[in-house]
């Protein structure tokens, strides 16, 4: 008769390993986590509360609340909440050939009739 299936536990596996792979998968782990914040995530690692950041924005807690849970969130609005944190917010595309490009100028604010595209109509 077989034994039955024990799944092994990662600290296991791990507690297996060198002391220096441990301490670069421990480092990695820690690098990869950061990339991959929620803006809530982000605010807070900036010691900052939403009150914080709708006084800098010029509004109410209740909207930096819906920004932190929207799934789609226009650019513009981005970039503000961004720099209400103090940061810079920096669009990067990465190809399949591991070529990337930073994105300039995308969901910067631009004026009323450029931003609606009104034309001057002749009279």
């Amino acid at each position: 008769m077989t034994k039955p299936y024990r799944p092994i536990p990662l600290e296991e596996i791990v507690a297996e390993l060198s002391p220096e792979d441990q301490a670069h998968i421990s480092d990695r782990a820690r690098e990869l986590i950061g990339e991959y914040m929620a803006l809530r995530d982000i605010r807070k690692s900036r010691a900052l509360t939403q009150e914080d950041v709708a006084r800098t924005l010029g509004g109410k807690q209740v909207y930096v609340s819906r920004v932190e849970r929207r799934a789609d969130v226009k650019l513009s609005t981005l970039r503000g909440y961004v720099q209400a944190l103090g940061g810079e917010l920096q669009l990067l595309v990465t190809f399949p050939d591991d070529k990337t490009v930073k994105i300039g100028e995308l969901g910067q604010t631009v004026g009323p009739s450029k931003a609606r595209g009104k034309r001057k109509t002749a009279a």
